[in-house]
Order: structure tokens, then sequence, then C-alpha cells
């Protein structure tokens, strides 16, 4: 247990320094002069006589057992006074310990952001340093034990989610898209670098349900993710743009991760990483999904498996709800017998040329877009980048060019998230009872938002940015 010790708790373990802890804690002064101290800067005796209501000699003397106890550190500066005279002034830091102290005993309103970051940094080091040395002197698994802290977070994040009646549930894939620069494609044998310019919280899910809620559209989102950092860091974000992440399931894999490489052309290529165990889609949906999907008007049903993918769409269909499918790239190489569940079901299905052809090329059967309205769909839209979109009805088709206006207000910088925005504007039109060629603008003016800019999740308009879009929208 003396071992121990030290990592459970960072008290001293010599008795004499314990004793001094416990007199300083005790005393008034004592206590005064730790609520007193600066967290993150050198503490000079002069200042702290003037400014504590006790004597010089308590204070120093107090100053001198913190320095025994291991909760100050002491120093001295040379100062050049007058007539070149050199003066000693003493300076108190505190030590690690200190900090804890210190943090422990303050009234949070007195500690301010900056202070309180720096503090706990430091306080996670140590923490993560004693656990490595304390898993290594007992032979444990360090890995395993800071997994462990990881699951906490993902727990606590998800309690903490805001809980809405939400007019849109999106079912999806959550991920971190990593940016970076790829210097080649390697051939044969080779190694290329690609270097990391940004990250951010990702997947188009995910993306769809921030774009939303940045419109001012009340929504939750449903899907899967590990109990690593990186699961934690983006439903953080998630809910900080005040999405419902309350339905969110848990797994014990990592997070999805997406890397997004730009060549020296500036031309993308995206890579999804799917490490073992990764997140990928709930199996079955938790109780509060179910609550949320119930509550909603509008289900967009995203990259998930396609099982349940059909089953929530039929569920959604059956209780009148607006249904829209856009499964994305990996869904679409499964091919059209894969996804018939879950079309059958679907008011709007959407789509981009990339999984028109995947799609396509894994069912002989289809020939045109048109043919999936046989399906189920109303209608069906077939993105094309910056030449605009189609759509499909019944018995007409009609092409819907983006206005020149537009793309000259806003240059298209990055594409990635173009279609997650342009699902977002569409569902806000379909929301505000607009018709579906009327949807097709307001989504087209989200998406030049979107790419006039770097990153999916970082670039996604405010409705007072959407309102500014559509003035260029004819």
């Amino acid at each position: 247990m003396r071992e121990l010790w030290p990592y459970v708790v960072p008290f001293p373990l010599d008795t004499q320094a314990r004793e001094a802890v416990w007199s300083i804690l005790s005393s008034r002064v004592g206590m005064a002069i730790v609520r007193a101290l600066k967290l993150g800067e050198k503490n000079y005796q002069k200042d702290l006589l003037a400014r504590l209501p006790f004597s010089n000699k308590s204070v120093i003397s107090y100053l001198k057992k913190m320095v025994k106890a291991g909760i100050l550190r002491e120093g001295e500066d040379k100062v050049r006074v007058r007539l070149g005279r050199v003066i000693r002034v003493k300076w108190y830091v505190l030590t690690e310990f200190g900090k804890w102290l210190a943090l422990f005993l303050r009234d949070p309103e007195q500690i301010s952001r900056e202070e309180a970051e720096e503090a706990i940094k430091e306080l996670l080091r140590a923490y993560v340093s004693r656990v490595y040395e304390v898993s290594a002197r007992y032979g444990l698994d360090f890995p395993s034990l800071m997994a462990t802290s990881c699951r906490e977070a993902v727990k606590k994040v998800i309690e903490s989610s805001p809980r809405l009646k939400p007019q849109v549930v999106v079912l999806g894939c959550p991920a971190l898209d990593i940016y970076g620069v790829l210097h080649g494609l390697p051939g044969e044998g080779e190694c290329s670098l690609l270097e990391e310019t940004a990250s951010f919280p990702g997947g188009m899910g995910a993306n769809v349900a921030v774009a939303l809620a940045r419109l001012g559209v009340r929504t939750a989102f449903v899907g899967a993710v590990g109990e690593d950092w990186a699961s934690a860091h983006v439903l953080k974000a998630l809910a900080g743009d005040g999405v419902d992440i309350s339905g969110i399931s848990t797994c014990g894999g990592p997070l999805l991760r997406t890397l997004v490489m730009f060549d020296e052309r500036g031309r993308r290529r995206l890579l999804a990483l799917r490490l073992k165990r990764v997140a990928l889609s709930p199996p079955e949906l938790t109780e509060r999904a179910r609550e949320l999907l119930e509550a909603a008007e509008l289900t967009y049903v995203g990259e998930v498996f396609v099982e349940l993918a059909a089953k929530v769409a039929e569920e959604a269909k059956r209780e009148g709800k607006i249904v829209i499918y856009r499964p994305g790239s990996p869904y679409a190489r499964l091919g059209l017998g894969r996804l018939r569940g879950p079309l059958a079901h679907a008011d709007i299905f959407i789509m981009n040329e990339v999984s028109w052809r995947l799609l396509r090329a894994r069912s002989p059967e289809l020939e045109d877009p048109s043919e999936l309205l046989d399906l189920g769909p109303e209608h069906v839209i077939l993105t094309l980048g910056e030449r605009g979109c189609i759509l499909y009805g019944r018995g007409r088709e009609r092409y819907f060019e983006v206005p020149k206006a537009l793309r000259e207000a806003y240059p298209a910088v990055d594409e990635t998230g173009a279609g997650d925005a342009f699902s977002s504007g569409l569902i806000k039109a379909i929301l505000e009872g607009k018709g579906l060629e009327e949807a097709i603008r307001y989504g087209q003016a989200a998406a030049a938002v979107a790419c006039s800019r770097l990153g999916a999740y970082p670039s996604f308009p405010t409705a007072q940015e959407l309102e500014e879009a559509l003035g260029f929208v004819v």
C-alpha cells in the first residue's frame, strides 16, 4: 500500500511532510496563503506580505512550512535598483502537488479559464506518468488502463447531451476527418509522405446533423461510436453544436478515421481507415433512439447497416414520416440487391455521381437513375458537384444548374462535405413546407457556402448565412 500511495493520492509519504500539510490546512494563515497563490507564475514574498492580513512573521513561517511539505518551491531573483545596487527578491512557485491542492481548495469562480487549462494539463501529465509507472511495476496493461478513462469520457459526454424533441433524426456513422497533403502516390515498394494539416469531426451523417443544427433545426443523431479519445472528441463537438446525441450506441473499438488527402494539384482523395473492431453502425437501436425517431417529423438514413436502415425506414414510413435515404459510396458498392430494403421505404433517395457509378457497376440491371423510382422512392436526386443536380420523379426529369451568381459569390475551395450541406439545406426547406424544387435551391445555396471554406465540419453555414446565399439563387 505504501508503494501505491503516491499513485493514488499525491500526498507526501514522509510523515513530517504530511504533518506539515495538515498543520497548514488547519490554520487560517496557511489556508489564506494557499488561496492567494497564483497557479502558473512566481509568487513574490513581498507581494504576499503586502496582500495578506497577517503578521510578516506568521506568513514567512507558513511559507517555509509549505516548502518543507512540498507545496512550494522557492527561489530568488537578482534585481538591480538605484545606483547599481543589486538586491535579492524571494519568490515561490506551486509544485505539482501544490497546484493540485490549490485547485482543490479554491472557489472555481476564482480560477480563470487559462489557469484551469494549464493546471489540468500538468495534472493530467502527472497522473498519466504515474499510471504508466505503476503499470510497469505490477505488469499491468497500460493502454487498457488508459482506455478506461476514454470510455468514461464517452459515457459522460453522452449523458450530458441536450435532450430535444427533434424535428429530424439522422442515422449515420461519425468519424474523425484527418486532412493532409499527399506528396505523390507511392509506386510499388515505395512510401509517400502524407502531411497532416488539420483534423475535424466528420462522417456523412454526423455532418448532416451538425449542418442542420446550425440552420436552426432541432436535430438528433443516432449512430455508433467507439470508446477512444476520438469518439469523445467528436461527440463533444456534436453536443456543442446543439445536436441531441443521447441515442448514441457505444462499442469497445475505436472511432472510424477518414483521410482527406489533397495532392500538389489540389485533387482530393478519401480513404476510410477501418481499424480493428471499429464502430460503424449500431446493430440495433437503444430505447432512447427509438423515442427520438418516434418524435421526429423527418428521418434521414445515412451510412448505417443496410438491415438497420431498412427497418428504420419501414417504421418511419408506416408512421407517416418523411424518409430520406443517402447511404454514400461504401454502401453503393454493395449493389442494388442489398439496398432494396431501405429504398422500398424512402421518399427521397440522394446519391452523387461516384455512388451512381459504383451502384450501376454492381447492378447490371440498372441503366438509368430513373429506374430506381420503380423500387419505391418518390424522387431520386443525382448530385453533380459544381454542375448542379438532376431531379427524377414519376414521369419527369429536371436538371438544376448551380446559378452562376452563387458560384461567383462563393468560389469553391474544398468540396468535402458538399453533399452533407446540400442535404441539410434541402431538409430545412422541406420542413418549412417548401416544394422539392425550391428545396433543391436551398441545398445548392448551403453547399456553395460550405465549399467556399476548408474542411467539412467548420464550413457548414448558419441560418443567416444560408439566407444571404439564397439571395444569389435565381
